[in-house]
């Protein structure tokens, strides 16, 4: 999986094949992982799990990490699946 951008400790990364769940990227911290469908004003958290427990606060931390680099988080996902 591409890394599209680190920032805040998380890793945002799109999946190189499409799994049928619609534009989204995953969302790596510590162990733990955050599937986010991007949206075209946002995202939204579909998923949190991982070896570590999640919580909601790096649930949203990682949501604002995507919309922060939306764009380039839509870029990457076009580029590998359209």
């Amino acid at each position: 999986m591409p890394t599209v951008v680190t920032a805040r400790g998380f890793a945002v990364r799109v999946n190189l094949i499409e799994d049928g769940d619609g534009p989204h990227v995953h969302v790596y911290k510590g162990g733990r992982e955050y599937r986010v469908q991007l949206m075209s004003n946002g995202g939204k958290v579909l998923t949190s799990g991982g070896r570590e427990r999640t919580t909601r606060s790096e649930a949203r931390a990682a949501l604002r990490v995507v919309i922060d680099n939306l764009d380039a988080c839509w870029e990457e996902w076009r580029r590998w699946h359209e």
